[in-house]
């Protein structure tokens, strides 16, 4: 899926397109899940995303974010192209921060995430269980 990124506001702050842009994509998320039969990954899946596409909103460089969510063996994959080299760091907020919160939570979450070494794209990696496949009565 491709996203257009509008330009942050003068205060520092996203636009009103850029804060809907989150909630959007995890409905197409969650519809995508419930495709797979992978229902009870939902709210993991969808809060990485959640974090992953903000920050792309928040530092990407390009005015376009592109986004993939795919399932790879055992695996559930969530991509975000903000075409920005800038790496995200994780770093740990204080309690005062207004943020800082969302790399620490996706590494929480995750088990795995990581950029590609050009820094354009941050993968993450969610685990695959049985108990979010689906059942016989499902398919």
């Amino acid at each position: 899926m491709l996203i257009e990124r509008h330009p942050i506001l003068p205060s520092g702050a996203l636009s009103p397109a850029d804060l809907r842009q989150p909630s959007l994509l995890r409905k197409r998320l969650r519809t995508s899940l419930q495709h797979l039969g992978r229902s009870s990954l939902a709210p993991d899946a969808e809060l990485v995303l959640t974090e992953l596409v903000t920050n792309a909103l928040r530092y990407g460089g390009d005015s376009e974010i592109a986004v993939r969510a795919y399932q790879d063996g055992s695996l559930f994959v969530i991509e975000v192209n903000d075409g920005s080299p800038g790496v995200p760091t994780l770093r740990k907020g204080r309690a005062e921060d207004e943020g800082g919160r969302g790399l620490p939570l996706v590494d929480a979450i995750a088990a795995h995430w990581e950029t590609t070494p050009d820094g354009t794209t941050t993968r993450a990696t969610l685990q695959l269980t049985d108990a979010g496949a689906r059942g016989p009565a499902e398919r």
